[in-house]
């Protein structure tokens, strides 16, 4: 079941945000998970391609200049299946988040955790993969907010533009890997295009070295399809606000909401 978590941090240090600053609670999350669960937590070191769960940026004021002393930030941790859910719950429950955590020379502690939907939270959600699957899909429009640069593989270089068939091939195969309803994906997307586009780039520095273009903005997509089309690639969108879309999501990259739904 897709779930978020969002974690609340209350900042020990001040300074300048360090270049990559924004990907590096991923080794963080990492190892309180294996203190939670070694099986699991090693799975998720090891697993080296599409991973059960997505990481934001660190998200507060002036988030991209520097860290004041004493402020609150945050970090939204997207789980996408039942066994990583129950091991995040373990690892609360015997206190592994209280000890602070450091981010290249800044430290923080963790105030509290919110799993699942809080009222007037736009990142924050609980839904089965049934009830992803269930909305409403007639509409031919939807709007979606890229909130962090998203980008794709493409053999040995990333790829900063969101192509209807790259966004959803993509989102495709993270729902056949962690969801227990299948999806036969499809192989022509000339039934989806874009209605709007209002996107630009950014670099996003990685964690090991290396920076990502990735591309942020807002893209309504135009769907012609049937309707059976339409529900295909709406609930593919839905699941985006828990998966993410593209590389990297576990570093920041590819964070999104439906932020619309068009007649």
């Amino acid at each position: 079941m897709p779930v978020t978590a969002i974690i609340n941090l209350r900042s020990l240090t001040g300074g300048l945000v360090p270049r990559s600053f924004h990907a590096l609670f991923h080794p963080v999350f990492l190892n309180r998970m294996t203190a939670g669960n070694a099986t699991v937590g090693h799975g998720l070191h090891d697993s080296g391609g599409m991973a059960p769960f997505s990481i934001s940026p660190v998200m507060g004021k002036k988030i991209r200049e520097k860290i004041v002393e004493n402020e609150t930030y945050r970090i939204r941790v997207a789980i996408l299946n039942n066994e990583l859910e129950e091991v995040f719950l373990e690892t609360i429950a015997r206190g592994f988040w209280d000890a602070p955590f450091d981010l290249s020379g800044l430290f923080f502690q963790v105030e509290d955790i919110v799993l699942g939907e809080e009222e007037n939270d736009i990142w924050s959600g609980r839904l089965d993969y049934e009830e992803l699957l269930s909305e409403a899909c007639s509409s031919g429009k939807t709007t979606l907010h890229l909130l962090s640069p998203t980008a794709f593989k493409r053999g040995d270089l990333h790829y900063p533009l969101p192509e209807p068939a790259l966004v959803f091939a993509n989102l495709a195969r993270r729902w056949n890997l962690f969801s227990p309803v299948k999806f036969q994906e499809k192989q022509d997307y000339s039934d989806v295009s874009y209605a709007n586009l209002d996107i630009h780039t950014e670099p996003y520095a990685l964690r090991k070295s290396g920076t990502v273009i990735g591309a942020v903005g807002k893209l309504t997509f135009i769907m012609k399809g049937s309707e059976a089309d339409r529900c295909y690639y709406h609930t593919l969108l839905r699941f985006a606000f828990y998966s993410g879309i593209g590389v990297k999501t576990t570093q920041g990259m590819g964070m999104c909401r439906v932020i619309e739904k068009l007649a």
